[in-house]
């Protein structure tokens, strides 16, 4: 009879140390899962991000005043709140590029000519960043090729350029882009006005197939959303997000 009982006491322990170790292992795993989650980091919603674009004002303009531009003004309530803008002031009275001190009949070689300007996006990118594109009016949009031939490739995925030209009275900053050129990697929208004498389409050959947009009745301006191509600039803007 004792030897019985002991046999009974004996399996009774083992149960429930087994048990014991179940629900200890359990507890283990649950605390190390909980342990993981909380050390892991957390995952982005690549669809909530916010898409942000950096703007430059043209030559001798001021990013405040640019801001309340009603083109782009238009430009940010078409493409939404998934889509922030961060307006850049350039240095020298507003100008991303010095005029040529010998005037524009004799153009500068220094390839740094802009070097103050490339210091200032320089620092916007890397406090504000990423972005994802670079959008220029007048001399800012002209700046856009000097800039881009300096940065990494993949700083932006869109370049938007309006009313735009190449300083080609800069020789030094044009052998900068024509060392870079084409830029392959970065789909390019150029709009020209067709009352516009500043611009110039010849902003658009560095650019590996750029979609270059025409407004015949447009001047030296960002297009309101008036403007007949205006629906095309936002779809290319939104095509490549």
């Amino acid at each position: 009879m004792k030897s019985a009982l002991s046999v009974l006491l004996f399996y009774s322990l083992l149960s429930s140390c087994e048990e014991s170790k179940i629900l200890e292992t359990e507890e283990t795993i649950q605390e190390r899962a909980e342990a993981d989650y909380a050390e892991a980091p957390p995952i982005e919603d690549s669809k909530t991000m916010i898409r942000k674009i950096l703007c430059l004002h043209g030559g001798g303009g001021d990013a405040k005043k640019f801001q309340f531009d009603s083109g782009i003004t238009d430009l940010k309530n078409a493409l939404g709140n998934g889509y922030e803008f961060v307006f850049a002031q350039a240095k020298d009275g507003g100008l991303w590029m010095r005029d040529p001190p010998g005037g524009k009949s004799r153009p500068t070689t220094d390839p740094d000519w802009a070097s103050k300007s490339m210091n200032i996006l320089n620092k916007i990118v890397a406090e504000q960043g990423p972005f994802y594109g670079i959008l220029g009016y007048s001399q800012g949009a002209a700046f856009i090729p000097v800039y881009l031939a300096q940065i990494p490739e993949g700083t932006f995925q869109i370049a938007v350029m309006f009313g735009g030209y190449l300083p080609t009275t800069h020789r030094g900053l044009i052998s900068k882009i024509k060392t870079k050129s084409p830029f392959k990697n970065i789909p390019a929208l150029v709009w020209i006005g067709g009352q516009d004498w500043i611009a110039n389409e010849n902003i658009a050959s560095p650019f590996n197939k750029p979609t270059v947009v025409r407004s015949s009745k447009a001047g030296h301006i960002i297009p309101s959303n008036t403007d007949p191509t205006f629906l095309r600039i936002i779809r290319k803007i939104k095509s490549d997000s």
